[in-house]
């Protein structure tokens, strides 16, 4: 396991903390890699539901879905994250955040910082005890705008009731991504 490759961060931290049963969520779908990988994890059980606000991306979500994975416990959906309570009412015990834009297509259309921020409000309000949010930033795509602001929102959140913790590479290219593990204490 590389810790410091992002992707395979996130398959282990999916592989210790999600359980077959549980309610997760995959805020940014793109091409449908952490839903699969989350999909796969379950084993048919719980749900996943996967968001974009891109058609072309929740089309690929679901393709790879189809495709892949033999299980029908999802629900792909054409919309901002920041609308999650629209489509979420149970309490989630997995989330995960792939920021940006939607790799080989138009890089204008790209998450946000209001948007990300009010959808991390609803779902640290979902989160079950010892619940996990993986969030992936990229400080290039916007001049790391997105990435700073998510960073003092979290900074600002309960300590009592969270626990928040940075990761990044500091030897890295010009634009290395970034990670925000929260984990909702008990």
């Amino acid at each position: 396991m590389n810790f410091f490759n992002f992707v395979e961060l996130s398959h282990f931290l999916i592989d210790n903390y999600v359980n077959e049963g549980d309610i997760v969520v995959d805020c940014t779908s793109g091409n449908g890699f952490d839903s699969l990988y989350l999909c796969k994890r379950m084993q048919g059980k719980g749900f996943l539901f996967s968001f974009d606000i891109q058609k072309e991306a929740t089309k690929r979500t679901n393709k790879n879905l189809k495709e892949n994975c033999s299980y029908d416990n999802y629900k792909v959906i054409n919309d901002s994250h920041s609308n999650i309570n629209q489509y979420i009412e149970d309490n989630i015990d997995f989330a995960i955040y792939n920021l940006g834009y939607l790799p080989n297509s138009d890089s204008k259309m790209k998450t946000n910082f209001r948007d990300t921020i009010i959808s991390l409000k609803k779902i640290l309000e979902l989160l079950k005890n010892k619940g996990i949010i993986v969030i992936v930033a990229y400080t290039g795509h916007d001049e790391g705008k997105e990435r700073d602001e998510i960073f003092v929102f979290l900074k600002n959140i309960n300590p009592k009731k969270f626990s928040v913790m940075n990761l990044n590479l500091i030897n890295a290219n010009k634009y290395p991504p970034e990670v925000f593990l929260i984990q909702k204490n008990a």
